[in-house]
């Protein structure tokens, strides 16, 4: 967990810098004067920024190490963000009702309990009140199993010089629910570590947000910031989405 920790802090994460960031804030919106949950908020990256942004932040994590990091972070630097140690499906420490927005940023894929979560993210929201998700897109995602098996991938073209060239995206078995791990590794974190997230269907999402109470008002799929200076790896994402994002409202 130290390893994320550092490359979340160092800038490091280009996806997020110069692709689910930028769009995910645009979705987020104006936050002064709200009351907002950070549903998976790992060591508190978004509850700082939104904060900042004027929002009355709780962030909820189930690794009490990230929430550790975070709650040192805030002890350095006092935004006035309540942190608690919870499972995104049970958040029995919050009040129906007690949030004007509700976010979870590249988490909902991680989550076991994904529809007990969004049923969460719900009760916990004001009538009328926004959850925004960004995940990886259960479309176009590139995974290997546990055992290291290729789901996934793109097929690619290497010249001489070492450059690529991305063709298409091999997709697999996208009806078939599956858990797969997934290495976080680069040059600055060579060492790496594996996470665990689950496949699911659009539907899926869909389903388990209306099962809720939430009506999905907008979605949409980023693509890489153009002003940005952009590794050659996220060139493919102009022609393929790696994640999309939902803004759903609770209604009576």
């Amino acid at each position: 967990m130290k390893v994320w920790v550092e490359k979340v802090r160092s800038g490091s994460d280009v996806y997020r810098e110069l692709m689910n960031g930028p769009a995910f804030r645009g979705m987020v919106g104006d936050v002064r004067g709200l009351r907002v949950l950070d549903l998976a908020c790992g060591e508190g990256y978004w509850a700082r920024v939104f904060a900042e942004g004027g929002a009355e932040v709780t962030g909820v994590d189930f690794s009490e190490e990230m929430i550790r990091a975070a709650v040192d972070e805030e002890g350095r630097e006092p935004r006035g963000i309540v942190y608690h140690v919870a499972d995104a499906a049970d958040l029995e420490m919050l009040g129906e009702g007690a949030f004007d927005l509700v976010y979870s940023f590249m988490a909902l894929m991680d989550i076991p309990r994904y529809e007990s979560a969004i049923g969460e993210a719900a009760r916990v929201l004001r009538e009328g009140g926004r959850f925004v998700a960004i995940f990886l897109h259960p479309c176009f995602s590139w995974a290997r199993t546990m055992d290291g098996e290729t789901v996934c991938d793109w097929e690619r073209v290497v010249h001489d010089d070492g450059s690529k060239d991305y063709l298409y995206l091999k997709i697999y078995d996208y009806f078939q629910r599956h858990q797969y791990g997934i290495v976080w590794r680069d040059e600055r974190f060579p060492e790496g570590f594996t996470t665990t997230q689950f496949h699911r269907t659009i539907s899926d999402y869909v389903n388990a947000l209306g099962g809720s109470g939430l009506f999905m008002s907008r979605m949409e799929e980023p693509k890489p910031i153009k002003d940005g200076d952009l590794p050659p790896r996220m060139m493919k994402l102009f022609r393929i989405p790696h994640s999309m994002i939902i803004e759903a409202k609770k209604i009576a």
